[in-house]
């Protein structure tokens, strides 16, 4: 496509339908008449060859290619705004109806979700979460605006050099079995500790496989009778079995306050592991994404508590 041919008016239009979802608000809000808007959208869905907004009911709403667009116009947009010397586009949480993307883990999710929900519905009633996996691609999307955060293991050397990151917490790892298993209690010996039935959650990079691979990487063999997908099928697998896992110990705190499970000291010492929050420092300066930033920097002594009131 040649670029040349592009009004980069179009840009600033597709940003506000794709925020109002309304072509009357959308025009008001960029200053143009609603017919000039109309227009705007008229050609808009010629380039892409979609209609963008469609009407559902009574209201419009976005097709599924425009709601894929969404992240990467509002980053092109305030890097205009940059560009040219404006003031970048305010942010009230309040009103605004801004879909926010955080890429994460299952961990993340369940020991930051519950303050994270509760932060934006008290931010504003409009305000959206999409949470997506965090997988080896953090990076890039966070470059190209498909996500507004990435928050897990996000080692630095893994990222581009234009993504900031900052530490949000650390933790630590424990054994966890069901709280009647007749060996795993207290500080287990290495032979017995091998010797146990393990299930494993075998995926690399994240935290809940983190802890699997340094026991490996240590060269540590145990008995790895079961692997399962995702981690919050350990908590059901060992409340059911003889089979112990090697958890973070938030996890298994959370875990032995909803099933009965209990801890166990293991035999040897792993590294922490460090949870890091991670977002493009191109948009850094972008004030939906540092009330963001902040929202998630608010949750962590929030999540710390709830944790330590589970360990009481």
């Amino acid at each position: 496509m040649n670029l040349s041919a592009i009004d980069v008016n179009l840009v600033i239009a597709l940003d506000a339908l794709l925020q109002e979802r309304s072509v009357t608000l959308a025009a008001r809000r960029v200053g143009l008449s609603q017919p000039a808007m109309s227009h705007a959208l008229t050609r808009l869905r010629e380039l892409f060859a979609d209609p963008l907004l469609i009407r559902v009911g009574r209201q419009m709403a976005l097709t599924s290619r425009a709601e894929a667009l969404t992240p990467q116009v509002a980053a092109i947009t305030y890097d205009l705004a940059r560009l040219f010397g404006g003031p970048a586009p305010a942010f009230n949480p309040t009103t605004s109806d801004r879909t926010f993307r955080i890429a994460t883990t299952e961990y993340v999710q369940l020991l930051l979700l519950p303050q994270l929900n509760a932060a934006l519905a008290q931010g504003g009633p409009r305000l959206a979460l999409h949470l997506l996996p965090l997988d080896a691609r953090a990076g890039d999307a966070l470059r190209n605006g498909e996500i507004d955060l990435a928050i897990g293991v996000l080692s630095r050397d893994a990222l581009p050099p234009d993504v900031r990151r900052t530490t949000l917490f650390d933790d630590r790892f424990a054994g966890l079995a069901r709280a009647s298993h007749p060996t795993a209690r207290g500080r287990v010996d290495l032979p017995t500790y091998t010797a146990l039935p393990h299930v494993v959650v075998p995926r690399h990079g994240a935290p809940e496989g983190v802890a699997d691979n340094l026991v490996a990487s240590r060269g540590i063999s145990r008995r790895e009778v079961m692997a399962v997908p995702h981690v919050f099928l350990v908590p059901h697998v060992v409340t059911a079995s003889d089979l112990v896992a090697t958890v973070a110990t938030r996890l298994s705190r959370a875990f032995s306050s909803l099933l009965p499970l209990r801890t166990f000291d293991l035999p040897f010492e792993l590294p922490p592991l460090e949870i890091a929050m991670a977002w493009n420092s191109r948009t850094e300066d972008d004030p939906a994404r540092a009330w963001l930033r902040g929202v998630v920097t608010d949750a962590v002594p929030q999540m710390r508590e709830a944790t330590r009131r589970k360990r009481v």
